[in-house]
């Protein structure tokens, strides 16, 4: 009897990878993609938003260079990945699969943190993600890796909220 659990059954894994070489290898690949995706051209869009959140666009920037520089020294690196791609994928679809794996990955990361685990979200693998692929012999044209996330032991335990923009600036009742 069918009862139809394989319609809604779990399509995403987690990837840990902890080996030096394989770490050093991975590391890499990040750095090379955050290189690359440092040269792309910016929109006229991309200009404004950065000059309209000029100190929190400088301390992403900060952060980010922060984590390319020691990316080596992290101690595990977590690659969610999910079963299918998305590439031509209908928004339908898109939003059935990372639907699945956001949540998923969210949930490991408070996690994480509840264990005195530091993580952060990136998706700097998005440029280089065939040749990731290959390195963690994930099979490419059937798995998408979701995203590239450092995990490791946090320096201290003074932990603020981020700086947001104001809840009645992106929050909205019943319309936009």
């Amino acid at each position: 009897m069918d009862d139809g659990s394989q319609l809604v059954r779990q399509r995403w894994h987690f990837l840990v990878v902890t080996e030096d070489a394989q770490r050093r290898a991975v590391a890499d690949i990040f750095r090379r993609a955050l290189s690359q995706a440092a040269g792309q051209p910016l929109t006229e869009d991309d200009v404004r938003r950065m000059n309209h959140h000029a100190r929190s666009t400088e301390r992403v920037f900060d952060s980010l260079r922060y984590l390319a520089d020691n990316i080596h020294r992290v101690p595990a690196f977590l690659i969610p990945a999910v079963e299918g791609r998305t590439d031509r994928a209908s928004a339908a679809e898109q939003s059935g699969t990372w639907g699945s794996i956001l949540p998923a990955v969210w949930s490991f990361m408070l996690a994480a943190r509840e264990r005195g685990l530091g993580t952060v979200w990136t998706t700097a693998q998005g440029p280089l993600e065939r040749e990731l692929a290959k390195v963690l012999r994930v099979p490419y044209d059937d798995v998408m890796l979701a995203a590239f996330i450092p995990l490791a032991f946090t320096i201290g335990t003074d932990f603020r909220p981020a700086k947001r923009v104001p809840r009645d600036q992106v929050l909205h009742w019943d319309r936009w």
